[in-house]
């Protein structure tokens, strides 16, 4: 898969920080456009999957254990 070239995004940067705030947290289904989504993917360690009509599920864990630190 080609992650195409994105522009910073402060606000979703803002989000992620919330929704994973401490660590604890490392799974999330969030609500994201498809430019939002690609962000996340190419510029975090995250693994990201499309479940549909624009929900995601944003994984760090596995991420983390498939050497992505």
């Amino acid at each position: 898969m080609t992650i195409p070239v994105t522009t910073p995004d402060p606000e979703l940067d803002r989000l992620l920080s919330q929704c994973f705030a401490g660590g604890e947290l490392l799974r999330r289904e969030l609500r994201l456009t498809e430019a939002q989504a690609a962000y996340v993917a190419g510029n975090y360690c995250a693994q990201v999957i499309p479940m549909g009509e624009h929900w995601y599920e944003i994984t760090f864990q596995e991420a983390f254990y498939n050497g992505c630190n």
